[in-house]
């Protein structure tokens, strides 16, 4: 047997501390773990405010220099440390190899500019010896990939002019035009409706999978990732709480904020019920709790869990879970 393939990404350790204006220092992210292969979809999850955008924003190199107080940890693309990059070096790989599809295409898109020109900007950077009729064709192909039945109609349409459905699906064409490595979707379905939803998640899962891109799909919402995602990691409060294959994360979180987040979603319960919320609310990132961050939440908190922060743990063969008693929590399906 040969040596596996080296991952495409690897998130190693990787912590963020971002300074405020009043500064204030604020522990963002603190030892995210996970690596991702070629052609693999990470779906990453958690409420509002746990962390996601911040760790997208890192991978893309977005976060204001001036921000950031402190990185440590590695995050690696294709083995390159992406922390180690100054501005001129993600612009090398950012829209070429590394991609954005953001959650609000209105505030992404410049409104002054036709659909085909803002497509067209991208390949014209990145591939400077294309003549306009073959910048023409990459542009008709990728926004055809993103779910334009007939692109040519759409060439000159100012994002005005754009259903909500068709400016997400433009976002994507974006992304898709330079053919990256490495696709970043940041909620990019949270403002369109059920039906729009389903269409661009199929548009989405289809161009990953037969062009083998690798993805990584961000949403708070459970549901939307099983959809997509091959694997699942959940974040809470900056800090990466469990991980593992995304069916198995799902039908039997090992974790009881995976647990609470599941329950909270009515498409995820099997039971005649109603969705149960979480009590509380995510703590400040300089207020964190000294042990587990979900403990003032959790209703099977113990002394030691207030008092020492869990590590990772692999309860189960490709299983990472961040929990003092992480076998204790009940199987789902109604299993109490």
């Amino acid at each position: 047997m040969g040596t596996p393939p080296s991952p495409l990404l690897e998130v190693d350790d990787f912590s963020l501390t971002l300074a405020g204006s009043d500064g204030r220092i604020f522990p963002v992210l603190e030892g995210i773990r996970f690596s991702l292969g070629r052609g693999e979809t990470m779906g990453i999850a958690g409420e509002s405010g746990s962390g996601k955008s911040v760790l997208a924003l890192s991978l893309l190199g977005l976060l204001p220099r001036a921000a950031i107080h402190e990185q440590r940890g590695g995050l690696r693309f294709d083995g390159t440390d992406l922390t180690t990059l100054d501005e001129t070096g993600f612009q090398r790989l950012r829209g070429r190899r590394l991609a954005m599809v953001f959650q609000e295409p209105t505030t992404a898109m410049n409104p002054l500019m036709t659909l085909y020109e803002q497509v067209a900007e991208g390949v014209r950077t990145h591939f400077p010896r294309l003549g306009e009729g073959e910048v023409r064709e990459r542009v008709r192909r990728a926004l055809r990939r993103a779910g334009f039945g007939d692109p040519d109609t759409f060439f000159d349409s100012f994002p005005h002019q754009l259903s909500g459905g068709m400016r997400q699906r433009a976002m994507l064409g974006m992304a898709l035009a330079t053919d990256p490595e490495l696709i970043v979707a940041d909620e990019p379905t949270t403002a369109l409706d059920a039906a729009l939803q389903v269409q661009l998640l199929q548009e989405l899962r289809r161009t990953v999978r037969e062009e083998g891109h690798s993805l990584v799909f961000i949403s708070h919402d459970l549901g939307v990732i099983r959809t997509v995602a091959d694997r699942l990691a959940v974040l809470y409060a900056g800090i990466l709480v469990e991980s593992g294959p995304v069916a198995e994360v799902l039908d039997r979180p090992l974790h009881p904020y995976s647990r609470a987040l599941r329950e909270a979603m009515p498409r995820l319960i099997r039971e005649q019920r109603l969705p149960r919320p979480i009590p509380g609310h995510l703590p400040s990132p300089d207020q964190k709790p000294a042990g587990c961050v979900f403990a003032p939440r959790c209703g099977k908190a113990v002394e030691r869990c207030r008092a020492e922060r869990p590590g990772p743990v692999e309860p189960l063969p490709g299983r990472v879970v961040r929990c003092h008693f992480p076998e204790s929590v009940p199987e789902s399906g109604g299993k109490e």
